[in-house]
């Protein structure tokens, strides 16, 4: 009888310690450059026909919250929603006079435990450029952190380039490149520094581009027995879809530069 009173407890114990554990991840990034060299590149800034090129998302699952924010590249953006401890939060700060994306810094975090989960997303740009006939850009970032704790916790950061068409907004998958990194463990030792480039493949006509950089960070410490609201399920489905979508075009690719 008392072996069983204390295996009960020692099965009790690790349960309170596997509710009551924080899953936290993290990614910040400074100093983002966008060069074209040294020829020119078009990117539309407070345009009426297209879309915004920046934007912030954030999310806590249960009970469901949500924020964002919407704006274009180069100026400060933030989304944040707390619930007792948990929080998670994206933010991009603009460097003045935030006429471009030159010297911009950015975050997503995310803080959970006891059953809660969360996401965040930073977007700091997602949108067509135009690129002079042959003409090279080229982004890069300093990584000022990237780590994720937790058996369900990640941290990422990206940037993506390939030609498209402008009306369909497409990637064309024979000129695509990518530069991503990611955590799902507490530290990551790589470098310091994320570049991608991209050349125009025409010698003869300025092109299209897609160009998205971005950082997500989210972690889930939900126990397999936790039933979310309605509500909360979609939202958070509606966060793992913008995760998802980011693995499926690195799989489909293949290209990744860690």
């Amino acid at each position: 009888m008392l072996l069983r009173h204390k295996t009960a407890l020692v099965a009790a114990l690790i349960a309170g310690c596997q509710l009551a554990a924080a899953d936290s991840a993290e990614v910040r990034i400074s100093n983002l450059s966008f060069s074209a060299g040294t020829v020119w590149a078009y990117v539309p800034l407070d345009v009426d026909w297209v879309a915004p090129s920046a934007s912030t998302q954030s999310a806590l699952l249960n009970p469901g919250l949500a924020d964002q924010s919407v704006g274009w590249h180069g100026r400060a953006l933030n989304s944040s929603v707390m619930d007792s401890l948990d929080s998670a939060q994206a933010q991009i700060t603009a460097k003045t006079p935030n006429t471009d994306m030159n010297g911009v810094t950015a975050s997503a975090m995310v803080d959970v435990s006891g059953g809660q989960a969360g996401w965040a997303f930073a977007k700091i740009f997602d949108g067509q450029i135009l690129v002079a006939a042959g003409g090279t850009v080229t982004v890069s970032f300093m990584l000022d952190s990237l780590h994720a704790s937790g058996h369900q916790a990640q941290a990422n950061a990206s940037i993506e380039l390939c030609s498209t068409d402008f009306t369909t907004d497409t990637c064309d998958a024979a000129n695509y490149v990518e530069a991503f990194v990611d955590a799902t463990s507490p530290a990551y030792s790589g470098p310091s520094m994320l570049t991608a480039s991209w050349t125009n493949p025409s010698a003869t006509e300025n092109t299209w581009a897609k160009m998205r950089i971005g950082l997500t960070a989210s972690a889930d410490s939900v126990s397999v027995s936790a039933v979310p609201e309605p509500a909360s399920m979609a939202l958070w489905l509606a966060g793992l879809a913008g995760v998802g979508l980011g693995a499926r075009c690195r799989s489909r690719h293949g290209n990744r530069n860690d």
